[in-house]
């Protein structure tokens, strides 16, 4: 128990640092609810896709995965609430400036993801106590080390270049590599650009899992299923444009919450207090738990919206689904 209190505290400085004044709640009026949609439902087709790929091609199991998703959207949605406001409104009316922005974003999450994961992986020393916390900020991202034409070999799964992105995506001609290239630069020159690890709702997630479900009091512990089930959860919140800003922690809360409420006798607001005491501790944060209280009315309300009419006219819920349809380019229909 003390070595995921650590973990989860470890993940909350984190994503403390990463904060800023643009995530206030509001912000996301700086966004195109539809279009990041579109995109966010593009990213998890194509990410899709690449694992059905990599299956086939050698069996070996793909560095990327919904994880990869909620990583890139990180991106796109902090460097949209960073930048000024006449260029946020150019990118929530200019198609071609938010194409170019989501395909950057995605490079670049594919390889933070992979980058990240490999850190994790990788054996702290005694002399590297936040070995993986940390990372130069612009360098690694620079595109002299991001190929552009060419699947670059590398151990394991090759990672897709700008050009291979650029080509499944369906992206007009107008968009090449150079102007990939030059936005990776302003990305991760930016200082939305993460300087250690971008936390997700799925890493709260993951801190709780364990063999089998437990709630017990102060301590919950989910097992493979809800696991999944908080995981698509988290999935549906990062697809709803009025979830942005409320931070990884919040969103995770009520995903575990509503996950738990489907699989456990218990009633909802002990789960809550479950939950926060198990994430959070002890400490009593107004602010923080009315994210979590927007976080799960947010995802309540997305359901009920996906849910199909039974016959009674009552919507019944069903479970979120990751897209696994064809690649689809970001334009209209």
């Amino acid at each position: 128990m003390a070595a995921r209190r650590k973990t989860l505290d470890a993940l909350l400085e984190r994503e403390r640092r990463s904060s800023s004044a643009a995530d206030e709640a509001g912000q996301s009026r700086r966004l195109n609810s539809v279009w990041r949609q579109k995109v966010i439902h593009w990213y998890f087709t194509l990410v899709a896709a690449l694992q059905r790929q990599q299956a086939r091609s050698d069996g070996a199991e793909a560095p990327f995965d919904r994880s990869t998703v909620h990583v890139t959207a990180s991106l796109l949605d902090a460097y949209l609430l960073s930048v000024s406001s006449e260029r946020a409104l150019r990118y929530k009316h200019d198609r071609p400036a938010y194409q170019l922005l989501a395909t950057t974003c995605l490079l670049l999450g594919l390889r933070l993801d992979k980058h990240d994961q490999a850190q994790e992986e990788a054996p702290a020393s005694a002399d590297e106590p936040s070995r993986g916390l940390k990372r130069a900020k612009p360098h690694m991202m620079d595109m002299s080390a991001v190929p552009a034409t060419e699947d670059a070999p590398s151990e394991g799964a090759a990672l897709p270049t700008a050009s291979t992105l650029l080509r499944i995506s369906a992206a007009p001609k107008s968009l090449t590599e150079r102007h990939v290239a030059s936005m990776v630069k302003e990305v991760t020159s930016s200082r939305s650009f993460p300087r250690s690890g971008v936390v997700t709702a799925l890493d709260f997630i993951a801190a709780l899992a364990g063999a089998s479900t437990d709630v017990g009091q102060g301590s919950v512990t989910l097992g493979p299923q809800d696991v999944e089930a908080a995981s698509r959860l988290a999935d549906a919140s990062l697809r709803d444009s009025s979830s942005v800003g409320l931070g990884p922690s919040a969103v995770a809360a009520a995903a575990i919450t509503l996950a738990l409420a489907r699989s456990q006798d218990a009633s909802l607001a002990h789960l809550r207090e479950q939950v926060h005491r198990s994430l959070f501790g002890l400490e009593i944060n107004a602010d923080l738990q009315a994210s979590i209280q927007r976080a799960e009315a947010n995802l309540l309300a997305s359901i009920q919206a996906r849910a199909p009419p039974s016959r009674n006219g009552v919507r019944r819920a069903v479970p979120v689904a990751v897209p696994t349809a064809h690649l689809i380019p970001l334009e209209d229909d």
